[in-house]
């Protein structure tokens, strides 16, 4: 079977003119979904707790950003409330996250290259969890499936969306709210391709 390849000026057009098409949508969930994120990133006390609750916001919001991101590229546009109804996926992203985390973390200390590895690696374990409704476990198994053999693709891919959020923050700031749901969108049509290896990506 053929390697994939990743498109990324395609992934990338896909979102961007998503956005364009739906922009008070795609860019009100961005805003809603990092504000909410970013509540408790700058606590004037007790920061232990504050740096616990914010995890736990962060991982709620996640789960309802990427179920929207998915269902938006499936061609179903869901109402915006249901950014924050994805409780039953709270726990698998949570864990997923924090177990990825401490993975690419170690990897990081150990000179940088193991990190960025098992960054790559297990990019698609939160769409998985949340795609295909599987366990942590399951989902680091399947993304380390999807991405074998295309590492270096994936990594200048996500050196081209870290360059456009990066875009986003030098507009004012506010830019970044339009960068996000181009990039979660391009990353989500890379992810779904990738489920279809006979089909370019």
């Amino acid at each position: 079977m053929a390697t994939p390849t990743i498109d990324s000026s395609s992934a990338i057009s896909y979102g961007w003119n998503a956005v364009k098409k739906d922009f008070w949508y795609l860019v009100g969930i961005a805003a809603v979904s990092q504000i909410i994120s970013g509540l408790m990133s700058r606590p004037d006390q007790n920061p232990n707790s504050w740096d616990f609750l914010g995890i736990f916001l962060s991982a709620w919001m996640t789960a309802g950003y990427m179920v929207l991101m998915l269902s938006y590229q499936a061609g179903k546009k869901l109402p915006f409330t249901d950014l924050f109804t994805q409780l039953k996926y709270f726990w698998r992203v949570l864990g997923g996250t924090i177990l990825v985390g401490l993975i690419v973390g170690a990897g990081t200390i150990l000179f940088i290259i193991p990190g960025i590895y098992f960054a790559l690696r297990f990019q698609f374990v939160i769409p998985l969890i949340i795609d295909k409704n599987l366990g942590i476990g399951a989902a680091m198994t399947e993304s380390t499936r999807l991405t074998q053999g295309i590492k270096m693709s994936l990594l200048m891919f996500d050196l081209t969306l870290l360059g456009i959020i990066i875009l986003g923050v030098i507009c004012l700031g506010v830019g970044v709210f339009v960068a996000l749901p181009v990039t979660w969108l391009a990353m989500v049509v890379v992810y779904r391709k990738l489920n279809q290896p006979a089909v370019p990506v």
